[in-house]
């Protein structure tokens, strides 16, 4: 009997042994895993830290004015972003910051010196609102900032961050996300990222940057009544400015593809109506129950007629503006597409050259000034 005590207390106090060793590697081992995550989270801390910091390294700041003395009338004086895109040192910025203005200078990133740089307009593309710059001076900026190469892939949700000057308050940054890619800026070639990371002016031309502080976006614009951050920004698709700034670089300015006509497109059965109403000598039963991009009266080219109806370009049907700016897109000026068409009820196919899209700077930025950002009207 007393070796069945034994036996039962040998095993008991072995039993405590093993679930105190277990225990105390259980606690050691989620300490270790703490410290695992803090140590991820400081390398990650440090990571963006040092991203984010060679990117303001690439922000520059643009003082300008219409008038050749900035002094003559200071109220009319503004101030834009930029960054640095190549090894070569050249800078993007908006267009609507550098057009009208007699005086442009330019300012790197630095932690003393505000030293001012006169710059060359080497590039213009007003339909993007991109204006591309080359520094008069031997001065070279300390880092520039690459492309994303996955701009098609970006969706709601993807956080961002914006770099600029806002309200003067310097190279400021903010965090926010991609609230839509969906949008386009004044004619579906220009497709667009909606941003609710805070905008304002002095932001415009500066960077929209992934987390890996790349370039996504050019930020160029704001929806607001009151003209101030609403968290509704807009700015140029990487892609789109990648392609804008190439052809820059070769020519100087950016032509894009255009049949040459003004179009409506059939959304709905509303859109019929309207043009029924709108335009009493189009008989009702030539502007089809469809979808499509329905030719207003005015300068057509004379293979097209007004009240056509343009369903396809090249044999690839389109629905909108969107797809038959995606389709033209494809194209060179110059070249030669099939388009489909309903004329009078009947399909036909007629060919066209593809013209330069025309683009009146003056009619898209009224304003002189150029620190306040464009505000679409209602």
């Amino acid at each position: 009997m007393t070796k069945f005590k034994f036996l039962g207390l040998m095993c008991y106090t072995l039993l405590l042994l093993i679930f105190g060793w277990s225990t105390t590697l259980a606690d050691n081992s989620s300490d270790n895993q703490t410290n695992k995550l803090a140590l991820v989270e400081a390398k990650e801390t440090l990571k963006y830290e040092s991203i984010l910091q060679r990117a303001k390294e690439a922000i520059v700041m643009l003082t300008t004015s219409p008038n050749v003395d900035p002094e003559t009338n200071p109220g009319a004086n503004g101030i834009c972003a930029g960054v640095v895109v190549s090894d070569s040192g050249h800078i993007l910025t908006n267009f609507h910051c550098v057009f009208q203005q007699n005086y442009i200078k330019l300012i790197y990133y630095s932690d003393y010196d505000y030293e001012l740089h006169d710059v060359n307009v080497i590039g213009l593309d007003p339909l993007a609102d991109l204006a591309l710059l080359q520094v008069i001076s031997d001065v070279k900026p300390k880092s520039y900032i690459k492309f994303a190469d996955d701009i098609e892939n970006i969706v709601p949700g993807t956080e961002v961050f914006a770099f600029g000057h806002p309200m003067g308050m310097a190279w400021t940054l903010t965090k926010g996300i991609i609230s839509s890619n969906e949008r386009y800026m004044r004619h579906p070639y220009i497709k667009s990222l909606q941003t609710d990371a805070a905008i304002n002016k002095g932001n415009s031309g500066g960077p929209l940057l992934n987390m890996k502080g790349e370039i996504i976006g050019i930020n160029s614009m704001i929806i607001s009544k009151i003209t101030e951050n609403a968290g509704v920004g807009i700015a140029v698709r990487g892609d789109v400015v990648k392609k804008s700034l190439e052809s820059m670089l070769d020519n100087g300015r950016v032509d894009r593809p255009a049949v040459g006509i003004m179009i409506m497109g059939l959304i709905n059965p509303k859109t019929r109506d309207k043009i029924i109403k709108d335009y009493p000598n189009v008989k009702p039963g030539h502007v089809p129950n469809t979808l499509g991009l329905w030719v207003r009266p005015g300068e057509v080219p004379e293979e097209l007629k007004a009240n056509d109806t343009i369903i396809g370009v090249n044999d690839v049907m389109i629905n909108d503006g969107v797809g038959f700016s995606d389709e033209l897109g494809k194209y060179n000026i110059g070249e030669k597409v099939t388009l489909t068409i309903i004329r009078k009820r009947v399909f036909r196919k007629v060919e066209v050259t593809l013209k330069v899209f025309p683009v009146d700077a003056a009619k898209i930025y009224p304003q002189k000034k150029p620190g306040v950002l464009p505000v679409p009207k209602p």
